[in-house]
């Protein structure tokens, strides 16, 4: 049998509910006050708790605390009222599993209930204790996998490890190459010096360089006084870590590829050379190959890279990695909430498994402690997981159709207004309006990269920058 406790003082509310309870199939029990429906709690263990936030003597949100700290397992349904926004926040960070709102609408408290159970029914086919804590070495970000593809990448990682040679790092967004680059440096002999990365794609351009080299007292306006060493410099002994290495400008490749053949550097705006010794490991997301093809990036460095290159596979390619995947990161979200999650339902299970992971492991991680976080019990419900994840698919960007819909509503009255005005060359100044909005847009988004944003925009560097100087820079 469901059993099922009300608290709450109104004895035609305790009545009216006994009555639909056992209408439904339920066990009820009444408890008028909260001291009362912990004694309850305690000699019944009831699975489900109807808890009203307005009492008598103890508060329900104060029985909230208690019952969650003394008996996780049970499922705490708060009755509130509507509007009454601060008690539904505090409550639900109390970790109750849902609220019941004034005026009472017992068909909300009939699905509501019927998903409680639903989630104490998966519970109960999941291990009686959650997995014991990993050892403290294996709780943070690391490496998770046994698949074939895993198991030759480590034996590679290990290989890499042994020597100081640049090694490329390849893989889509999201495989996990910052991992690769930090296993590589702690399994090799300079593991006790610096490790220092770099995401090249995250940096604009004129400023990436001094980043690198570090600068001078005035290289340029608004240098520091002192002047600045560079990752160069902060990683001798150690190694660099250079990611999404394919947004370099030419330029600066130039400089990378003689730092790496001399293992000498000069800052900006100096003229002292100074001797480093630092291991590069560079990462891209890109095809370096069809780059030096297209004349995007220079092949000396291309071939200087690819001396010893890995491939990280997708996570598509790996899938009898994903229960791993999930435990490991379960238990980070468990560590980072505070909060105990015993499994994910079957149904959860097989919508993960089915899903293709387009982002790979970090947007497989990033669904776990979403759902983690909006989980409202100890276990995780499909309807906790990304609409994506849910549905199989990831989202659509913006519909054309809307897109153009909202396009013709605007030009029509820019048209109406040039009519009215008697305006000429309507066409070139909507163009160029177009496109400095549009260019403006997209440097946002991307912290002002020239690379990405042309890339984005499917024009070379040289186009976007005549655009930026006509369009934004005027």
């Amino acid at each position: 049998m469901k059993n099922v406790l009300v608290i709450d003082d109104d004895e035609k509310i305790c009545w009216a509910f006994e009555q639909f309870l056992e209408e439904e199939g339920y066990s009820p029990s009444i408890a008028n006050n909260a001291e009362e429906g912990l004694r309850r709690i305690a000699s019944g263990k009831p699975d489900v708790v109807l808890l009203d936030v307005k009492l008598p003597g103890m508060s329900g949100l104060e029985a909230l605390a208690r019952i969650k700290a003394r008996y996780p397992r049970v499922i705490v349904i708060i009755i509130t009222a509507y509007d009454d926004v601060e008690t539904t926040v505090e409550a639900m960070r109390l970790q109750a599993f849902d609220f019941v709102p004034k005026p009472i609408d017992l068909d909300v408290v009939k699905s509501t209930l019927e998903r409680a159970f639903q989630a104490q029914s998966v519970r109960s086919t999941l291990p009686v204790k959650p997995a014991g804590k990993p050892p403290k070495g294996q709780r943070g970000p690391r490496l998770v996998g046994k698949s074939d593809q895993m198991r030759e990448i480590y034996k590679l990682i290990g290989i890499m490890a042994s020597n100081t040679m640049t090694v490329l790092i390849e893989g889509e967004t999201g495989t996990g190459k910052d991992l690769v680059a930090r296993a590589i440096h702690a399994g090799s002999e300079r593991k006790d010096m610096p490790f220092v990365p770099v995401n090249c794609g995250a940096i604009p351009d004129e400023l990436l360089e001094s980043e690198l080299f570090g600068y001078e007292e005035g290289a340029f306006t608004g240098a520091k006084a002192e002047g600045k060493p560079g990752r160069f410099e902060l990683a001798n002994g150690g190694t660099l870590f250079l990611d999404e290495v394919g947004n370099m400008t030419s330029a600066l490749q130039v400089k990378l590829l003689r730092a790496l053949q001399t293992q000498e550097i000069e800052r900006l705006g100096g003229t002292s050379i100074l001797k480093v010794d630092v291991r590069v490991i560079a990462a891209t997301n890109q095809e370096l190959g069809q780059m030096v093809q297209l004349g995007q990036f220079r092949d000396d460095l291309y071939y200087r890279f690819k001396r010893i290159a890995l491939h990280l596979p997708p996570l598509r390619e790996r899938s009898e990695d994903v229960p791993l995947l999930i435990t490991h990161f379960l238990q980070l979200a468990q560590d980072e909430l505070g909060k105990p999650i015993r499994g994910i339902s079957e149904e959860g299970m097989k919508l993960l498994h089915r899903y293709e992971w387009p982002g790979n492991i970090r947007e497989l991680e990033n669904c776990i402690r979403s759902a983690a976080t909006l989980a409202r019990a100890d276990v995780i419900m499909p309807a906790d997981l990304p609409i994506e994840v849910q549905t199989g698919s990831r989202p659509t960007p913006a519909n054309a159709s809307l897109l153009e819909a909202s396009l013709e509503a605007t030009l029509h009255r820019v048209i109406q207004q040039a009519i009215a005005d008697e305006k000429k060359g309507l066409y070139d100044d909507v163009i160029a309006m177009v496109d400095k909005v549009l260019v403006g847009l997209v440097l946002d988004e991307f912290s002002g990269n020239h690379s990405k944003t042309a890339e984005l925009l499917g024009m070379s560097r040289t186009t976007l920058l005549k655009k930026i100087r006509q369009h934004i820079e005027e």
